[in-house]
């Protein structure tokens, strides 16, 4: 088994903070007027990044991005936006904590005979075996399994 990519490697592309979008791309992106998002923002209910340069239009985090879409798609299903608002808080709640486990957990992606395993890390408390997940088939739906192995059998990808 070989690591195609560990977890350091993966870091530039997972960095959301490098992600960042003016309010025209978001309006674009989102359907959600300049005007709407600047009322939103006047009420606390989005805030954009402060400018260190000396350009003054509004620049929005992926995390914001995130969010707005969270509250279109509850307005969309007939929330109010004081009730979208509250729904997207207490989702963002619950997103916090699994964003954190899964990003502590995720170690690399191993490949061995075509199929691609996530390294969920250490499985006992020596630290000899790895917990690999994997799918047969891959797609929401499909059952996830998994594989113990030992931490020696696991090479290191060429860097």
């Amino acid at each position: 088994m070989k690591y195609l990519f560990k977890k350091e490697q993966l870091k530039f592309g997972f960095n959301m903070s490098q992600y960042v979008f003016r309010i025209g791309e978001i309006e674009s992106m989102s359907g959600i007027s300049a005007r709407q998002l600047r009322y939103w923002e006047s009420k606390g209910i989005i805030m954009p990044l402060e400018r260190e340069d000396e350009q003054s239009g509004r620049i929005y985090p992926f995390k914001m991005f995130i969010r707005i879409m969270m509250i279109k798609t509850y307005l969309d299903q007939g929330n109010t936006l004081k009730n979208a608002v509250i729904r997207v808080d207490e989702t963002q709640n619950f997103m916090r904590p699994t964003h954190d486990i899964l990003s502590s957990a995720f170690h690399g992606l191993v490949y061995e005979e075509d199929m691609v395993y996530i390294d969920l890390g250490d499985f006992d408390t020596d630290g000899n075996q790895r917990l690999l997940a994997y799918q047969k088939k891959s797609g929401e739906n499909q059952k996830v399994s998994y594989r113990i192995v030992d931490k020696e059998d696991l090479e290191e990808s060429d860097e």
